[in-house]
């Protein structure tokens, strides 16, 4: 019989080839080059979320007669006749590159892979042979429908490849590269990680002397810069070169693959040279990529990417030597990839972007204003091209920004709104746990990791133009991003039910299935096949639901259908008072002062750069924090908070007193950004004998966004006035200490003085405090007071938690966002860092209190760092008798707020010192 796609046949198609950089990026920040694909036959990949329309034009694609007919007597022939055909369609592909006798090989090896069931000794050789195929299909049209079913088979291709079957390395090279597509695809580091264990593995099965190490040494080596991309360890970067250099003398002059290492170690070598500016590693980056070009002549399908990478090459050639000779080389080296590059291949982004740069380098030489022009619409270009992967379309956003920023082209606006539409969908499209979503804000390349700066960039620009309100809508689609997304999830769709009954019903299932991947634990991620379906599933609702939104907005009225939320409706925000949203930018830093009706007011804050208002926030954290019986002052801290006074609230108490004339004793609202939000803005004052504090000007509150703090309060009414009872349903989360932990004396306090403040309570105290026993008691709760033990997790923020006896019966920040609890009204956070926040992403608000929040409570009070146990019964009898002044049956959580104050008044009235009632903060409305 005629063998399937054998392994001895297909070895040299197996591997990826290590990417290009992106000429502009640094060290960890360089992007990689999608490279040749996993199989030298890939010519290039389109983007996912396009996949749809490439189907769609595949489908409208005719074969010709002998084609069809070949394909169709597949359907009925035996297994060998099935595997001929199959085969005889793969050879007529790789000679023609057509989509027909694609499809139909791959039709066979469907056919000839029910012929070889499970425990079928030759369903390897089926599984491979179908792999390779779709491989192929995969790096002609990108769908990603078939890389996730080549990972499935691959998958099983291991499981029948135990230690010491002789094909188990081929099974770890192949799922090894088909992990790392999709790596490059989606961006999950796991999916990187588990790429180079595979491949590590499979080069301890490949010793010196094996025919196929070179090919293992040459995948090792590319995860490896990928990962040091990713991550910046330049341990990654040397083995990635050392595995190259070993492959490249297995490869000698003549090899057939001697092209894939030498662009593979080109591009590790000016990833060096980037890093360190070893002119050595450039001059040899240089002669690997003309040697590879020189095998790669003009109808290679390698060579637009071989081009690529030695366009940038020469790019970083002209800066070292100052010769312009070089850049005109590389930028037509960019223009001739250009050319070369089919229509649909993704990686024209990438190229595209590339020559934008040089573009740029040319115009800061020359200062020809032609080149700065043809830079931008170069970036534009990149950016809008849809079959790209989205973090290529984010560097090319980025870069756009910066030129037009710095030309003052008037598509800056434009390149603002379009990129943060790619973060926004990024986020959605990681399909990831918010744990690893959150990873991913703070290991991510600069397309990510820069889009925690680009709303606040955004508004910025947005104010210079005279766009207030605008600028306000940007400021609110940089905060709580994850957050955010998680809501839309829960979106009511009344309105749509009424539109299209089927849209609805199908947009709800797939948002609850969203929200529950993304609110998972990360538990199910146990054994290879049960990660990866996972992952596959995870990855197929966001992109369905993606969709989905997307036919939505085509129906008339919902255009805006969870777009941006409109200035007009933020504004509702205000309703209890000013929202002061300091916006921190490299490019200028504001305050805008948002009111119910009218413009927002404009202060600006020269002196709050971000290195100014970053310092202030450093020397915060390093002060040490002195609790001490005989309340000794904390002088660094009232430096720090006369400096914020100074730097960034003085300005803006000036507008609300002069302009606003707001009375004293009002209420205000928080939107700080950047490192602005770990500051204790509303302790913020002079600090001088006949001076007033903040504090003793204005009632403080904060909300993570304009958007949550407006709908608590639209339409709001007591629980207890809606139903006529006497009081709120109250509930008091009490426990002393953790296991081993230290001992909280007076929470037996706070509990006796609430029963007597508010009579009628329920509490779970000592061992009954459980995850499951607040959980279930939550769900009839209107208020709830916790003391007991707080913590933010250093690294991931919704593992923060309440600590009870035992850390299995902890309650953690995503257990509380998982809940949907619309009764809720009020909760008091008598507990440490319950407001503390994550510094790495300071704009989401990832806290406790910001999840009390997101769960249903309207008004929330947290601390901002480590509370001394003694406040406790200070602060919630003033609190308490506040509340309750007029009886159970007229308690209001809107009142949460002047309470709060009363309790902190009282606290200085004993003298408690500087650091311990700054701590308290009040959340909502």
């Amino acid at each position: 019989m005629c063998p399937p796609l054998t392994k001895c046949q297909y070895t040299q198609r197996e591997e990826p080839e290590c990417g290009a950089r992106d000429h502009k990026s640094e060290c960890c920040d360089r992007e990689q080059m999608s490279g040749e694909g996993t199989f030298e036959l890939q010519c290039f990949q389109a983007q996912p979320d396009e996949a749809s329309v490439v189907e769609e034009h595949r489908d409208e694609e005719v074969m010709d007669k002998e084609r069809l007919e070949l394909a169709k007597a597949i359907v009925t022939d035996p297994f060998d006749e099935t595997i001929d055909k199959a085969l005889a369609l793969w050879n007529q592909f790789e000679n023609s590159n057509r989509d027909e006798d694609l499809n139909g090989c791959i039709w066979g090896y469907e056919k000839a892979l029910t012929l070889r069931p499970i425990a079928h000794p030759d369903r390897s050789d089926a599984l491979y042979s179908i792999d390779i195929a779709l491989q192929a299909r995969f790096g002609q049209h990108g769908n990603i429908a078939d890389l996730e079913q080549c990972i499935d088979y691959n998958i099983e291709f291991l499981e029948l490849c135990p230690i010491g079957h002789p094909d188990r390395s081929l099974a770890l090279n192949s799922l090894g590269n088909g992990l790392n597509h999709r790596y490059r695809r989606r961006g999950d580091m796991i999916d990187l990680e588990k790429s180079i264990r595979h491949h590590k593995e499979a080069l301890l099965l490949r010793p010196t002397g094996h025919p196929q190490r070179s090919i293992t040494l040459n995948n090792l080596g590319a995860v490896l810069d990928d990962r040091f991309r990713r991550m910046g360890n330049m341990t990654d970067l040397q083995e990635s070169i050392s595995h190259h250099e070993e492959a490249l003398l297995l490869r000698p002059v003549g090899h057939p693959d001697r092209p894939l290492t030498l662009n593979s170690l080109g591009n590790a070598l000016g990833d060096r040279f980037a890093r360190g500016g070893d002119a050595a590693d450039l001059e040899e980056s240089m002669r690997h990529h003309e040697e590879a070009l020189s095998h790669r002549p003009i109808g290679h399908p390698a060579r637009p990417i071989t081009l690529t990478s030695l366009g940038i090459a020469l790019h970083d050639l002209s800066w070292q030597r100052g010769n312009i000779a070089d850049l005109n080389n590389s930028i037509n080296r960019y223009e001739e990839a250009l050319r070369l590059s089919p229509i649909g291949d993704p990686d024209r982004s990438r190229t595209l972007k590339n020559l934008g740069d040089a573009l740029e380098s040319r115009f800061i030489k020359s200062g020809n204003r032609l080149d700065a022009d043809q830079s931008i619409l170069r970036f534009q270009e990149a950016t809008t091209y849809t079959l790209a992967p989205l973090w290529q379309r984010l560097a090319a956003s980025n870069a756009w920004i910066h030129v037009a920023r710095e030309h003052g082209s008037e598509t800056l606006g434009e390149a603002y709104v379009l990129a943060l539409d790619l973060l926004d969908r990024s986020v959605l499209l990681a399909a990831s746990s918010v744990h690893d979503s959150h990873a991913r804000m703070t290991h991510s390349g600069p397309e990510i990791t820069r889009g925690q700066d680009m709303a606040a960039d955004a508004a910025s620009y947005a104010i210079e133009k005279g766009q207030l309100g605008m600028a306000v809508e940007q400021m609110e689609r940089g905060r709580a991003v994850l957050f955010t997304q998680i809501g839309n999830y829960r979106t009511p769709l009344d309105e749509l039910e009424v539109a299209n009954q089927e849209l609805a019903a199908r947009f709800r299932a797939l948002s609850a299935a969203v929200e529950r991947s993304a609110l998972s634990d990360g538990a199910e991620k146990v054994g290879e096949r049960r990660f990866d379906d996972a992952v596959g599933r995870r990855q197929k609702q966001a992109d369905d639901w993606d969709r989905t939104l997307s036919e939505i907005r085509q129906l008339e009225g919902f255009e805006s259908f969870l777009c941006v939320t409109p200035f007009v409706k933020l504004q509702q925000a205000a309703a209890h008072g000013p929202v002061i949203l300091v916006n921190i930018s490299h490019y200028r830093s504001d305050a805008l002062i948002v009111q119910v009706s009218g413009e927002p007011i404009c202060v600006v804050l020269p002196a709050a750069t971000p290195s100014a208002v970053k310092t202030i926030a450093d020397s915060l954290i390093h002060t040490t924090v002195v609790q001490t019986e005989e309340y000794e002052s904390n002088e660094t801290l009232t430096k720090v908070l006369r400096d914020i006074w100074d730097v960034i609230v003085e300005p803006i108490v000036f507008q609300l007193q002069h302009v606003l004339q707001l009375p004293r004793g009002s209420r205000i609202c928080w939107v700080p950004t950047s490192s602005a939000c770990s500051l204790p803005l509303h302790a913020a004052g002079p600090y001088k004998p006949g001076l007033r504090n903040l504090p003793d000007l204005f009632v403080s509150s904060y909300t993570p966004t304009l958007s949550g703090l407006a709908c608590a309060g639209i339409g709001y009414q007591p629980m207890n006035r809606l139903h006529r009872v006497s009081g709120p349903q109250l509930l008091v989360v009490a426990h002393p200490g953790a296991e081993g932990g230290k001992t909280l004396e007076h929470v037996r306090d706070e509990v006796n003085i609430i029963r007597h403040i508010a009579k009628e309570i329920t509490t779970i105290e000592g061992n009954d405090c459980t995850r499951d026993s607040v959980l279930a008691a939550l769900k009839s709760t209107t208020w709830v007071h916790f003391a007991c033990h707080g913590e933010q997790h250093p690294t991931k923020p919704f593992k923060s938690r309440f600590r009870f006896q035992t850390p299995e019966t902890t309650l953690t920040l995503l257990d509380i966002i998982q809940k949907h609890l619309p009764q809720a009204e009020l909760a008091v956070l008598s507990a440490c860092h319950s407001a503390a926040g994550d510094r790495s992403t300071p704009d989401e608000a990832i806290h406790l209190a910001a999840g009390m929040l997101f769960a249903g409570f309207r008004s929330v009070v947290g601390t901002m760092w480590a509370m001394d146990d003694r406040d406790g019964p200070v602060l919630t009898e003033a609190f308490y008798k506040y509340m309750f002044r007029n009886g159970p049956e007229a308690v209001d959580c809107r009142d949460a707020a002047r309470g709060l104050a009363k309790g902190i008044k009282e606290l200085r009235r004993r003298g408690v010192p500087l650091e311990r009632w700054i701590n308290f903060v009040h959340f909502g409305i």
